[in-house]
């Protein structure tokens, strides 16, 4: 059977864990609150823990109200915003290894992997935490949307109409720009990102 100081530590805990929306300092000023006002209760009604935390409220209610006090209505994070999140550092190297893979061989099985590694990364800063939306924009417009620009514009200017001479002089030249542009990209989401 579980004492009293387990279930009140319990109930604490399971008042923070709903809380995680709540910015630090509020959660903490929140718990010190409750665990002050079930003290108190607790000198004046020992023995009746269970009474106390009931008429105290539901977590999850308790996690909601403060939300909605700081003004953000609705309610609070579920559970699975403790999901694992993925390294900062894993997107960038597919997007980097995506933007070189291609021109490592002659064979289209690479152009295919490079491709499904971009989209792989893109999704993966897309859902990542580590960066605002305005930075994720920035940076995948780095990294993906302006080599895409320049590998399409230079393949329908140069490549369908078979214009060699252009191809020869200008290909390698191209090709650096839009990996300066990928690794630039991927260099400021590291330095931007959040822990």
């Amino acid at each position: 059977m579980k004492t009293n100081d387990t279930l009140v530590q319990e109930y604490l805990a399971a008042v923070e864990r709903e809380s995680t929306a709540l910015p630090q300092a509020a959660r903490q000023e929140l718990i010190a609150d409750l665990s002050e006002h079930i003290e108190v209760a607790r000198a004046e009604r020992p023995g009746e823990v269970r009474t106390i935390l009931r008429e105290v409220g539901d977590p999850r209610v308790i996690a909601s109200t403060a939300l909605h006090e700081l003004g953000h209505p609705g309610e609070p994070q579920p559970p699975t915003s403790r999901r694992r999140r993925s390294p900062a550092w894993l997107p960038l190297v597919l997007l980097t290894i995506s933007a070189v893979l291609p021109y490592a061989g002659d064979l289209v099985l690479l152009n295919w992997i490079g491709l499904v590694m971009k989209v792989t990364a893109m999704v993966m800063v897309c859902r990542s935490r580590h960066w605002t939306a305005a930075r994720k924009w920035i940076g995948l417009t780095l990294t993906t949307l302006l080599p895409a620009i320049i590998s399409t514009t230079w393949y329908l200017a140069f490549v369908a109409p078979g214009n060699t001479s252009v191809i020869d002089t200008w290909r390698w030249p191209l090709v650096a720009v839009s990996l300066v542009l990928t690794l630039g990209g991927a260099g400021w989401l590291w330095r931007t990102r959040r822990p």
